[in-house]
């Protein structure tokens, strides 16, 4: 073999190959190859940034690389690179000034250990997927291409802070040290993917759980199921009683299921918009059930899923697997009013000579009615203010207005959390990779750590604009009727028209009521 090298093989070409394949270190279960992943590996910087006692260290190291060791034994390491400095002297590739200094110089190793000379390794990750689905292979191939991301240095930051410092906070024990984490971070009307963190440490080049981490989306597909159901505004409106009841369903091979809410409670008929902002899981099952699990599925992948989704029941408590940023797709359909909008990561990719190469065309499509979606992100601030989302405004300002969703999976072993504002969608989890249990649910693992994301972002409130054919009214929903504002049990819902109830309640009784409620009205 080695005559065989010599004879196809410049010299230089044989040595060039082997510093980029020796072996230089160990970084748990993945060896250190080459010098140039050695460079940022030791220094935290690029080959060709190195000064003179830093290469020779490298050099230093290929006899030994553990015995070597700079981190374990520094004092082995400045000894061996002292030897390379003088042997470069006596070869004459220093003279004997930059020889002494160098050899007077710290070892100058990194604190802590570097992978990669990429900056944000997870989200170029999702930039190479998008290379591949957006341009043609042979365009790809040319040289010098310029590749212009839509990245947003300043929200990238925010959110690995808002993972690392979070993580940090939910740290107890074991458990609290084997937990990992994920976020997606878009422009909620264009799909532009602004940041993405693979895991609680963003500089890690390895395993990117905001693309490969499939887990259970548990009460993330909530939304959905009601969405569905909002559609046939005939049947289903806000404010229709739903039942919050146990059953159980008995399969043709003997099989039952009987799915139970999270905390065990069972509460009677509850409105829709109660159901959904409060997650119950009793009637999103029956409601789905009632429409169809096929139309579930069907509206799930019109949202962008492009993956296998099963026709079993269970999948109506989310026990589909998706990744974080499938679900940010997902979400950003609700976010838009009910447009399949293409996540994407590059706004354009010119030649050596600055032309810009031609793209496959990502198409916007309207899949949903968009006033059903109106109802559903009613009902998603309602989350935020009233149901399992509140907590976030121990962190975001009070008059910031969001629309979220919770997802929690069995024995807290995944916590997702999707939300937006006006400006920005963001799609939180936490959990731990050999999937096993945690103590945390949607509101207490990833809404924190979407929640501190958004309170470092400024940015606007949530306003949608209201559809046609939604008009917003006052009822009472316990009684199935139309009121006035200041009546008990008055609530003020957006209605598609022709769905409105038939009936009217007065609040003639209730004097006391409108007299404090005109009062009110002249200091508005």
């Amino acid at each position: 073999m080695s005559l065989l090298l010599e004879l196809h093989y410049e010299k230089g070409d044989i040595l060039e190959t082997y510093l980029n394949e020796v072996y230089l270190g160990q970084a748990g279960t993945r060896s250190i190859n080459g010098f140039g992943l050695a460079s940022q590996f030791y220094f935290g910087e690029s080959l060709r940034d190195l000064q003179e006692h830093q290469i020779a260290l490298l050099v230093g190291m290929v006899k030994g690389p553990s015995y070597y060791n700079p981190r374990r034994h520094p004092e082995r390491a400045t000894a061996r690179r002292n030897l390379v400095l003088s042997e470069m002297e006596e070869a004459g590739l220093i003279d004997s000034v930059r020889a002494a200094k160098a050899r007077g110089k710290p070892l100058g190793v990194s604190a802590r250990p570097s992978y990669s000379e990429n900056r944000y390794p997870a989200y170029i990750d999702l930039v190479r997927r998008h290379l591949a689905r957006d341009y043609r292979e042979e365009d790809l191939r040319s040289e010098g291409l310029r590749i212009f991301t839509t990245l947003n240095p300043a929200i990238q930051n925010a959110a690995e802070y808002a993972v690392t410092d979070t993580l940090g906070r939910l740290a107890s024990g074991e458990t609290g040290e084997a937990l990992e984490a994920a976020m997606v971070v878009t422009a909620k009307d264009s799909g532009e993917v602004l940041a993405l963190v693979g895991g609680r440490d963003p500089q890690y080049a390895g395993f990117n759980r905001a693309l490969d981490a499939n887990r259970p989306i548990g009460s993330l597909i909530k939304p959905f199921i009601y969405l569905a159901a909002l559609e046939q505004p005939e049947r289903y409106t806000l404010i229709t009683p739903v039942l919050d009841k146990s059953f159980t369903l008995e399969f043709d091979d003997g099989r039952r299921w009987q799915p139970k809410n999270y905390d065990k409670t069972e509460r009677g008929e509850v409105p829709l918009h109660e159901a959904l902002s409060h997650s119950y899981n009793l009637p999103a099952v029956r409601v789905g059930l009632d429409i169809g699990v096929d139309v579930v599925k069907d509206t799930l992948q019109a949202f962008g899923v492009t993956s296998s989704i099963s026709e079993y029941p269970s999948m109506l408590l989310g026990s589909i697997t998706m990744n974080p940023v499938t679900v940010a797709q997902m979400y950003q359909g609700l976010a838009t009013s009910g447009f399949n909008t293409p996540l994407r990561t590059i706004r354009e990719v010119t030649d050596a000579g600055g032309e810009a190469l031609s793209r496959y065309s990502l198409e916007v499509d309207q899949v949903a009615d968009p006033a059903a979606v109106h109802l559903v992100q009613y009902a998603m601030q309602e989350t935020m203010q009233e149901g399992t989302g509140k907590s976030a405004y121990y962190t975001v300002p009070e008059e910031l207005t969001l629309a979220g969703k919770t997802g929690t999976t069995d024995d807290g072993r995944d916590s997702w959390f999707a939300g937006f504002s006006g400006d920005l969608l963001a799609v939180s989890w936490v959990g731990r990779d050999d999937n096993g249990p945690t103590s945390l649910t949607g509101a207490s693992g990833a809404l924190p750590v979407w929640s501190r994301f958004m309170a470092q972002v400024p940015q606007h409130s949530f306003s949608p604009v209201v559809p046609d054919g939604v008009q917003y009214q006052w009822v009472n929903a316990e009684r199935q009727a139309l009121t006035k504002e200041h009546c008990n049990g008055a609530r003020l819902v957006p209605l598609i028209s022709g769905s409105e109830p038939t009936q009217t309640v007065s609040c003639s009784g209730n004097l006391q009521r409108q007299i404090k409620g005109w009062f009110e009205g002249l200091f508005r």
